[in-house]
C-alpha cells in the first residue's frame, strides 16, 4: 500500500534530483488515474529491453501515462533508476514489495 509518507518521499526525491523537471513529473502524475497495483501487475504493461529494467519500466509509464513520460527529462542523471521508481509510485504503482 502506498502511504502519504511514501508519496511525499517520492516528490522530494524527484525535486532533489530532477529540479524543475521533477516538479513537472509530479504535476503530470497528479492528473492521472492511479494504477492501484503492484510492480508485478505493472510489468504486464512493459516491454522487455534486454535486461535494462529502467528502460522496461519507462515503456510501461509511456504506455499507461504518456503525459508523465513526456515530463521525464532526457538526462535523468545518476539516480535515474530510483527516480523512475519514484515516478511509478506517484502513478500508483506499489513498489514497496
Amino acid at each position: 500500500m502506498i502511504t502519504y509518507d511514501m508519496i511525499i518521499e517520492a516528490q522530494n526525491y524527484l525535486v532533489k534530483n530532477w529540479g524543475e523537471d521533477g516538479k513537472r513529473v509530479i504535476e503530470a502524475a497528479f492528473t492521472v488515474k492511479p494504477f492501484n497495483g503492484n510492480t508485478k501487475a505493472f510489468l504486464d504493461h512493459c516491454s522487455a529491453c534486454g535486461g535494462n529494467w529502467g528502460g522496461m519500466f519507462l515503456t510501461g509509464i509511456k504506455r499507461l501515462y504518456p503525459n508523465v513520460y513526456n515530463a521525464i527529462p532526457n538526462d535523468m542523471g545518476v539516480f535515474a533508476f530510483c527516480c523512475i521508481g519514484m515516478t511509478m509510485r506517484l502513478c500508483g504503482v506499489d513498489t514497496s514489495e
